[in-house]
């Protein structure tokens, strides 16, 4: 008796949290459906018994009658389960749409994304296109000199010899390479290459630094075809003044 009266607590208790479901029927991505439960009941019945008669001078008499009586019994009952939909999963007491977003995507429902400034896609795996940039890669990047546009925020990246916001100035004078960070190492006067650094010499002279003299003392000019009018006594040569620049 006492394990038929634990048994019926348990499924009236399993029966009331069933009952105490915080999804909202109303809500159209909430499903239902029946189930069965079983429950410890008291039900009464007839039960038979003998009573004798006893008379003076005459057999005794035996008839049947009946009496009410109880016992436990086991009830199976039915209820309505409330479950989020498929492609729905339950949060909060709400039924959320459940996608295979990735990137932090958020899911619209019916397996549709929302995806985050930067990428694209039926899932949100693929970042925008080349120039394209921000929310559904709305917006079109303006970066110069082969720069690449990052594709969240759209700033540029710059390659090697060039600066600004938007790629478009060369790196300043005596600097060259990424971000401008190198250090030219040019003379006399020779012009540095903004992209490698290297040197571009000026006329007469030449060497990967420009240190070289390329005319014979007293000629000077890009084929050295000028001839120097300085008086040779009044005059220091140019390698001895070793200027660099």
């Amino acid at each position: 008796m006492q394990a038929l009266s634990s048994s019926a607590v348990l499924q009236l208790f399993g029966f009331l949290i069933g009952l105490s479901s915080s999804l909202d029927p109303r809500d159209p991505n909430v499903c239902s459906l029946w189930e069965s439960y079983t429950t410890s009941v008291k039900e009464s019945y007839s039960h038979p018994y003998d009573h004798v008669t006893e008379e003076p001078c005459s057999d005794p008499r035996t008839s049947i009658t009946y009496k009410t009586a109880y016992r436990q019994a086991v009830k199976t009952e039915y209820r309505r389960r409330y479950h989020c939909c498929p492609g729905y999963y339950e949060s909060g007491g709400s039924c959320q749409p459940r996608c295979p977003c990735q990137n932090e995507g958020r899911c619209k429902g019916n397996g549709v994304c929302a995806c985050l400034a930067g990428w694209t896609g039926a899932i949100c795996t693929e970042q925008c296109p080349e120039g394209r940039f921000g929310k559904n890669c709305s917006e079109e990047c303006v970066c110069h000199n082969n720069a690449k546009c990052d594709p969240l925020t759209g700033r540029c990246q710059c390659r090697e010899g060039f600066t600004g916001n938007r790629c478009n100035e060369e790196c300043p004078a005596g600097t060259y390479g990424q971000d401008c960070k190198g250090v030219c190492n040019c003379a006399n006067g020779a012009r540095c290459f903004n992209i490698d650094g290297s040197c571009f010499c000026e006329p007469g002279f030449s060497g990967p630094q420009c240190r070289n003299r390329m005319c014979a003392p007293g000629n000077y000019g890009m084929h050295c075809e000028h001839k120097c009018l300085c008086e040779e006594k009044h005059t220091l040569r140019w390698e001895d003044l070793n200027i660099s620049v």
